[in-house]
This record gives C-alpha cells, sequence and structure tokens, in this order.
C-alpha cells in the first residue's frame, strides 16, 4: 500500500506544475490572439462557479493544509482570491517550494491523526462557513486522502482546464496528462 506520503506530497506536486503549465498556456494564448489575459484569469463555467484564478487558490490551499497540518505544524492564514495571473505563479512557487521542504518522515506515521481546519470569517478562506475534521486513514485505507483531498484537487484542476478549453485555450489531454504521467515510461 502507497504512504501518505505518497497519496499526498507527489500528487499535490503534480497537479500544481500542471496548473502552471497550463497557466503558461492560457498567457500564450492571449498574447497570439489578444486577449487579455485577465480574462482567463477571471473567467468561470457558471456564474456561481469558482475562477480559473480561485481553482488555482483551492489547490494551493490543500498544498499548504498538508504540507502544515498533517506534517504538525501550525497552518498560517491562507485567503483564496482574485489573483493575478503573476500571482497565481507566485502562489504556485510558494506551495511548491513547501511541498519539496516535507520529507517522508514528516508525514508517514501520522495517518491515524485527525487534522481539523476551519474555514470560517475569512480566516483560511472567505469561500467556507465550516470545520473540517479529516483522519488521514480510517482502518488503514487513507479514507480521507483518498475520497476527500486527492479528488477535490483534480476536480480543480480539471475546471481550471475546463475554463480554459471554454476560452479557447488549444489544450488537449496530452497537456492535463503532462506532468501526472511524467515518470512513466511509454515503448
Amino acid at each position: 500500500m502507497a504512504s501518505l506520503y505518497e497519496l499526498t506530497i507527489p500528487v499535490l506536486t503534480r497537479v500544481l506544475r500542471t496548473e502552471e503549465s497550463l497557466l503558461k498556456k492560457a498567457e500564450e494564448h492571449a498574447k497570439t490572439t489578444g486577449t487579455p489575459v485577465e480574462e482567463l484569469v477571471a473567467a468561470r463555467l457558471a456564474p456561481d462557479m469558482f475562477s480559473l484564478s480561485k481553482q488555482v487558490g483551492v489547490t494551493v490551499l490543500f498544498a499548504r493544509i498538508v504540507s502544515h497540518l498533517l506534517a504538525g505544524k501550525e497552518l498560517p492564514p491562507t485567503q483564496i482570491g482574485e489573483w493575478s495571473l503573476e500571482e497565481n505563479y507566485s502562489f504556485i512557487a510558494g506551495a511548491l517550494e513547501l511541498l519539496a521542504e516535507i520529507k517522508p518522515e514528516d508525514l508517514n506515521g501520522r495517518e491515524s491523526e485527525i487534522i481539523s481546519f476551519n474555514y470560517v470569517n475569512g480566516k483560511y478562506s472567505s469561500y467556507f462557513n465550516t470545520t473540517l475534521k479529516l483522519r488521514a486513514s480510517n482502518a488503514n485505507n487513507f479514507a480521507d486522502v483518498t475520497r476527500f483531498l486527492v479528488p477535490s484537487v483534480y476536480f480543480h484542476l480539471t475546471t481550471l482546464y475546463d475554463i480554459l478549453r471554454h476560452k479557447g485555450v488549444p489544450l488537449g489531454k496530452a497537456n492535463y496528462l503532462e506532468h501526472l504521467v511524467a515518470d512513466w515510461e511509454f515503448s
């Protein structure tokens, strides 16, 4: 069975690198078509859905939660905002740095601990109003990691991809999978 570290840190790293790559494709598209990049960053699929920027924000937030709470560290306040393209790049880079600092021994062995984080009053995000209590594992099957964390980050990555496709950015499945299968060998 994969370890808690293997189920979190590499997954989040690949998702964030994919988001960064997709944003670069969006930036290239904006330059070639004359589309304001701000229009792409603020785009959403439906009026009540998060913007592209907030899709990035949620995955950055989850990376911060895993890198801090699961590793037993204090979670600094994190906001999910309407960030510029440059801010999106910066927040992704910061999250990748945090993830790179986490070692397997920081997470492995903490599977049965319950982590709790509160979104109320904008402390971590003004878009949620609940306290989440998660256990990394449930009967040694990493239930909350595999049923909540991983599906959530892939949901937001997929939504970011879909927003860009909807706005005409020429992306294909290979762009989505580029970092997710980077360690695979093809023959």
